[in-house]
């Protein structure tokens, strides 16, 4: 197979990783504060939801110093909906590596290989 031919599959297929990876990061956000918005009717703010959103898929455990309601929307969000809060964990870390590894195959083809 052709230099040429393979450089451009792999950066189709990463590509296309990374635009799934911000679409998932994306929908699955949304899906979540809407959740959050049944459950409770003062967090229709979309600012107040996507907080717990980012609080409750973080890496980093949520302080004691917290608003209760804030506190209150994680738990629900870590004990209902752990499937997606994981789903948009591995979203945000292809979102990172994935814009990385498309330069560096961008300067492979540039310098390596010569197909750009």
């Amino acid at each position: 197979m052709d230099k040429t031919v393979l450089f451009w599959i792999l950066f189709g297929v990463l590509g296309f990783g990374f635009a799934l990876a911000v679409q998932m990061r994306v929908m699955v956000a949304l899906v979540l504060r809407r959740a959050l918005k049944a459950w409770r009717s003062d967090l229709e703010d979309r600012v107040k939801a996507n907080s717990a959103v980012v609080w409750a898929a973080g890496a980093k455990p949520l302080p004691e110093s917290a608003n209760p309601w804030l506190s209150e929307a994680v738990a629900h969000l870590q004990a209902t909906y752990p499937m997606p809060l994981n789903h948009l964990r591995r979203a945000r870390k292809y979102s990172v590596v994935l814009p990385v590894l498309l330069i560096v195959l961008i300067a492979i083809g540039r310098f390596g290989l010569g197909v750009i």
